[in-house]
């Protein structure tokens, strides 16, 4: 069993890359990826981690927001080579940070009592590597301002909510080029939470695939049963790789969610991973 959708605390993850590998060794997972949100900075440290457990097979990974009216996003898996990486991630961080700024003024304005360094830095004062969602939500639970944290993504700063920030993030297509060009494999990250109805998600499906799209996650927390054997049966149909994920967080957001198992329904089979890399060493 593996995990190919994880975050730490260089996004917006609770556990370090060294914690989430000591827990995947202890389960018994063969293979972890480590997908922070736009920024490849856990993944020496996951992979230094990894050296004390062989049969664990740490994947460094990277998950991209992409410019799409339903919410896409595409992770970069089996990253051989990081310094294109770090190029990028400097300014998609710096971008994060100018729409946490934005998100926080618009809350003020709507009464939350919050400000910048709330949310940029940790309880132990150190600065935050990339901001994201949960470290605002998080703040506004743990000071009472508001109950559900669930219901704070959903109506306060979802799409089309009051205190919602277009994040203006590359498009989907640039994304899917420039992690060809890196020899990564592109996979389009928990289709079922994509904004559209089952008929036009298949045919973006479809259209991304066209502009290069490699694979697509066919198993995720947020997944039915019925959902993970549909989301098969489309990569089967189109011929794109298959992957899956917890989409762990830890305590800041997906609650509920397991490493390795999200909320007790996946069993993701180790020859996805192989099948990936395969892809990516072909693509070299």
């Amino acid at each position: 069993m593996i995990d190919l959708h994880s975050h730490s605390t260089f996004s917006d993850g609770s556990n370090t890359p060294a914690e989430l590998v000591e827990t995947a060794h202890n389960i018994g997972l063969t293979a972890l990826a480590l997908t922070d949100h736009d920024t490849v900075n856990g993944c020496k440290p996951l992979q230094e981690a990894a050296q004390k457990y062989p049969d664990l097979l740490a994947i460094n990974g990277c998950e991209f927001n992409v410019d799409h009216p339903a919410t896409v996003e595409i992770i970069a898996m089996n990253i051989t080579d990081l310094e294109p990486y770090y190029e990028v991630q400097n300014v998609l961080i710096r971008k994060r940070e100018e729409v946490c700024r934005a998100r926080i003024e618009k809350l003020q304005k709507l009464g939350y009592r919050l400000e910048w360094e709330n949310v940029a830095f940790d309880d132990k004062g150190n600065k935050r590597p990339t901001l994201a969602k949960p470290h605002i939500v998080n703040y506004l639970y743990a000071t009472g301002q508001i109950k559900d944290k669930e219901m704070a993504y959903k109506e306060l700063l979802g799409r089309g909510c009051p205190a919602y920030v277009d994040a203006k993030s590359p498009s989907a297509e640039e994304t899917i080029d420039f992690i060809r060009q890196t020899g990564a494999v592109s996979i389009l990250a928990h289709p079922c939470l994509i904004k559209l109805n089952e008929y036009d998600l298949y045919n973006e499906i479809k259209r991304l695939q066209k502009v290069g799209l490699q694979g697509m996650e066919v198993q995720h927390s947020d997944m039915s049963t019925d959902d993970m054997k549909k989301y098969q049966a489309w990569a089967d149909e189109l011929g794109l790789l298959k992957s899956g994920g917890s989409d762990y967080h830890g305590y800041n957001a997906h609650y509920g969610v397991e490493l390795g198992v999200g909320r007790g329904q996946l069993n993701i089979p180790h020859e996805y991973i192989e099948k990936i890399i395969a892809a990516s060493q072909n693509s070299k």
